[in-house]
């Protein structure tokens, strides 16, 4: 009886140590707060704040002040197949599909569409020492002005 709760203790154990490591090994997980200072927002205007909260399954949430004060909250999943899924919340550009692709260990690349149009192409770019998450957004805005955010985020 001993031995075999010391085999499950040890395939416990590992597995448990295999899930942090796999977290770990995942720049992009965490939360990261919007950097208003270094991000720029073209056409504008930007938001008065931002935190966004990347989990290990891929599911990113943002929620943050718009530019008039008021509470929003949206988020999308980052699985990196190049698969379609569906957007939830007030997405800025009004996007309601994402597909994404990793490009390396700290770049992933996604396209947003809007009612079966592509919207935006938007980079996620953590840093080297994994402190900072640019993101960078070029495309079209839903009145047709053209798009290009570069938001800057530091690590919680």
């Amino acid at each position: 009886m001993k031995r075999l709760l010391t085999v499950f203790a040890v395939i416990f154990l590992a597995m448990a140590a295999g899930g942090l490591g796999l977290a770990q090994s995942n720049p992009f997980v965490g939360t990261w707060k919007l950097n208003l200072a270094k991000s720029k927002f073209h056409p504008g205007p930007a938001p008065k704040s931002q935190m966004r909260t990347w989990a290990a399954d891929g599911k990113v949430s943002a929620e943050g002040l718009n530019p008039a004060g008021k509470p929003t909250t949206y988020g999308y999943p980052v699985m990196g197949d190049g698969k379609d899924y569906p957007t939830t919340g007030a997405v800025p550009n009004s996007a309601d599909t994402i597909s994404s692709k990793r490009i390396d260990a700290n770049t992933i690349e996604a396209n947003f569409t809007r009612d079966g149009k592509p919207s935006d192409t938007t980079r996620f770019v953590v840093s080297q020492d994994g402190k900072i998450l640019t993101i960078t957004a070029k495309g079209t805005s839903p009145n047709g002005k053209t798009l290009d955010d570069l938001l800057v985020l530091d690590k919680q």
